[in-house]
């Protein structure tokens, strides 16, 4: 019997100097980028050593680099099978169903090898990017500032934290995720562009109107900061500046719909009605699923008291988006002046359901109503009116009070 031992010694050390090479070979055609020689050699491997999880974690990997992925996660489910607390084979298998847009388990592997491995700054990245994309942004900001927080100099991670914020409607948040992005790294002209969007939207022109500058001299011809920095000028009030910026956008992105809609909003801001006319039709010529563009040119028409392109407008802007409130409450509006209380009344109606914080469609309501005789309904819908108005004015009271 004491040979039979000797001999089984004898064929483990041999087996165990078997899989050195292989995976000595595996490792070599890997630096040489050789996948599938390195997949073939790793696969030698493991089958003299078939309970090694960080092989079948390693093939895994290789198969999913040759996109075989339905494979690849057979192999990092060996790998889990052998070992429930092997970090990187959970990382890998979530990723992997990622890739295919499977965000319940992607997330649940993702959250293990988080668990498994907190100092990880690939698993939470990775984690907070499929919550991101999966729609659960509260979840993903926690785990992308924790991504910041083991890697604060990485744009990627701050970029992908501002996105979830600016998704919370965080948006002074937002700014400084898309701030340190830009800080991160400097060349990033997608991350500069969203921390100077993000300024304007939280009423901080010069700042953002400075940063679209640093775009621009990265890139003089970046057609996002061009129409961004007009954008800043009008929220200053600064009408002469943001229609000669707008315009020099328009020159060098003449197929941009956004320059031409943004170069009209700034000439209505000056009341040229006619260029602004112009350039909104320019805008839909290029978009015509702009729903914004429909709207602002029927308002033109309206302020022209021509009602019937108005309503042709706010109609088009509905199609586009049929949840657009403001769209509703004009082309009702328009329907009245010209008449028309059967199509008004309903239009109306719908304004009102779309924004019941609003009196004004309440009003117009309770008007046409009365104009075809339903003093009941006409009554209603002026209370709902006033209601509406007192919440505007008690709120508008608590933030005076506030102050």
């Amino acid at each position: 019997m004491k040979w039979l031992c000797c001999f089984l010694v004898f064929c483990a050390a041999l087996r165990g100097q078997s899989a050195g090479k292989w995976l000595a070979d595996g490792q070599a055609a890997m630096n040489r980028g050789d996948a599938a020689g390195a997949l073939a050699a790793f696969q030698k491997a493991a089958e003299l050593q078939p309970s090694s999880f960080e092989l079948h974690d390693r093939i895994g990997f290789l198969l999913a680099v040759l996109q075989r992925n339905a494979e690849a996660r057979g192999e990092f489910q060996k790998a889990i099978a052998l070992n429930k607390d092997f970090p990187l084979a959970h990382f890998h298998l979530g990723v992997s169903y990622c890739l295919d847009k499977d965000y319940d388990r992607c997330i649940s592997e993702l959250r293990a090898a988080a668990a498994l491995d907190a100092g990880s700054f690939d698993a939470h990245f990775q984690l907070g990017n499929a919550l991101l994309d999966s729609g659960q942004y509260a979840d993903a900001a926690g785990e992308l500032k924790t991504a910041t927080t083991l890697q604060p100099r990485n744009a990627p991670a701050w970029n992908r934290l501002g996105l979830a914020y600016q998704n919370l409607n965080d948006l002074a948040s937002a700014a400084d995720a898309y701030g340190h992005a830009a800080e991160a790294d400097p060349k990033d002209i997608g991350a500069r562009d969203n921390y100077g969007l993000m300024l304007v939207r939280t009423r901080e022109p010069d700042k953002a109107i400075a940063e679209f500058k640093k775009v621009l001299a990265i890139d003089g011809a970046d057609q996002t900061a061009l129409v961004n920095i007009g954008v800043a000028y009008m929220l200053k009030g600064d009408s002469e500046n943001a229609v000669g910026q707008l315009r020099e956008a328009v020159r060098i992105a003449p197929d941009l719909a956004l320059a031409h809609y943004s170069l009209a909003l700034a000439l209505k801001g000056k009341d040229d009605l006619d260029g602004a006319k112009t350039e909104l039709l320019k805008a839909i010529a290029l978009d015509p699923d702009m729903a914004e563009a429909h709207y602002t040119l029927g308002i033109a028409y309206w302020q022209k008291a021509d009602f019937d392109n108005a309503i042709a407008q706010m109609k088009e802007a509905i199609r586009v988006r049929k949840e657009y409130g403001e769209a509703w409450f004009i082309l009702g509006t328009a329907l009245k002046q010209k008449g028309n209380l059967d199509d008004a009344i309903p239009a109306l109606r719908e304004a009102a359901r779309l924004r019941p914080e609003d009196p004004g469609p309440y009003n117009t309501l309770g008007q046409a109503l009365r104009m075809k005789g339903d003093m009941e309904g006409s009554k209603a819908a002026f209370a709902q009116g006033a209601k509406a108005k007192a919440k505007i004015e008690a709120k508008l009271g608590t933030m005076l009070s506030s102050k």
